[in-house]
Order: structure tokens, then C-alpha cells, then sequence
């Protein structure tokens, strides 16, 4: 009997220590998405990939491309109307997403 009771205390720890980590996101997770009115055109490269981002929305944004494995691009501030362009280079990043800044 003594050893349920433990195997609950452990179950129950490892479930409230799994659930504080769920809880805990890091900035980029906790990131939003871009509005669908900005524009999304990724080519794949020889050494990495570009993007160009266009805004059709009736408002300025700001948006920054989400890269995994490396550094992230820059903020971008966009008129409405207007296009920008980032081009990464390198073996390890992939686009992930576009993401409001």
C-alpha cells in the first residue's frame, strides 16, 4: 500500500511540473501571426531562402520573419502598399512564419 501512495505523489508532482513547464512560452512562441492581408512569397535559394513580404492590408504593419536555427530578421515597418524583401543566407534556418513586431 505504501508504494501506491508514493507512485500517486510521484504521478502527481510530474503532472503539476509537466503543466507549469506547458504554461511557460518563450517570446517567440508567444508571438502572433501576422494578419493574412500581409503578403507571403518564400523561394528556396542554393544557400537559403528570400521573402518577400507585401502589404495589402489598409494599415501600416510591423512584421519580422520567423526563422528556425538562426537569427530572425528585422523588423520590418510597412507602409500600406508597399513590398520589402529579406533574403537569408545559410545552411541552417528555414522559414517559419511571419509574426507581428
Amino acid at each position: 500500500m505504501r508504494m501506491s501512495r508514493r507512485a500517486a505523489q510521484a504521478a502527481l508532482t510530474a503532472a503539476v511540473l509537466g503543466g507549469s513547464m506547458i504554461v511557460t512560452a518563450t517570446p517567440a512562441a508567444a508571438a502572433t501571426v501576422a494578419p493574412s492581408c500581409v503578403g507571403r512569397m518564400v523561394t528556396q535559394t542554393t544557400d537559403g531562402f528570400d521573402v518577400l513580404l507585401s502589404n495589402k492590408c489598409g494599415y501600416q504593419v510591423s512584421v519580422r520573419v520567423d526563422v528556425s536555427l538562426a537569427k530572425d530578421s528585422p523588423c520590418y515597418v510597412m507602409s500600406k502598399g508597399t513590398t520589402q524583401l529579406y533574403v537569408y543566407h545559410g545552411i541552417l534556418g528555414n522559414y517559419t512564419r511571419t509574426i507581428n513586431c
